[in-house]
């Protein structure tokens, strides 16, 4: 039987309060069970960040669209990364803002620094990484792709 860790984990009142709320509505018949999926969930997400190899999937970059420079820069980090930048996908949900989504697939350490740029930049609000590691292509030793 494979071991089990039990930890603890210190949570503001409000954050605790959504998580009971959001996993009752879910039909999650623990707050454990939640937080156990949510660990899990933040391991998936974040793995891309660890591997060695080629990483494949798409940065989701909120930005002001009142802002021409941002655009700008948005635009000279994606030629900038032109050899991991496969397409980029233009959203405006709201007169304030823009969605960008851009496609990547390739070196891994590079993608890392696209998404290091893209963080940085004034008027950016929030970036996003769906990435995954391409399964056997550069793993670490017993690493599931």
């Amino acid at each position: 039987m494979p071991l089990v860790v039990k930890t603890g984990v210190a949570l503001p009142d409000p954050v605790y309060r959504q998580l009971v709320e959001i996993a009752s509505k879910m039909g999650y018949s623990s707050v454990s069970k939640a937080m156990r999926d949510a660990v899990e969930l933040f391991i998936a997400f974040n793995r891309w960040w660890m591997h060695g190899g080629p990483v494949t999937g798409a940065l989701l970059v909120l930005c002001s669209s009142r802002s021409a420079s941002t655009a700008q820069q948005i635009g000279d980090l994606v030629r900038r990364y032109s050899d991991v930048v496969r397409a980029e996908l233009l959203l405006n949900p709201s007169p304030e803002f823009q969605l960008r989504i851009i496609a990547v697939a390739g070196d891994g350490s590079r993608v890392k620094q696209l998404y290091k740029e893209a963080i940085r930049l004034r008027g950016v609000v929030s970036v996003q990484a769906s990435l995954v590691p391409v399964p056997g292509s550069g793993a670490a030793a017993g690493e599931e792709g």
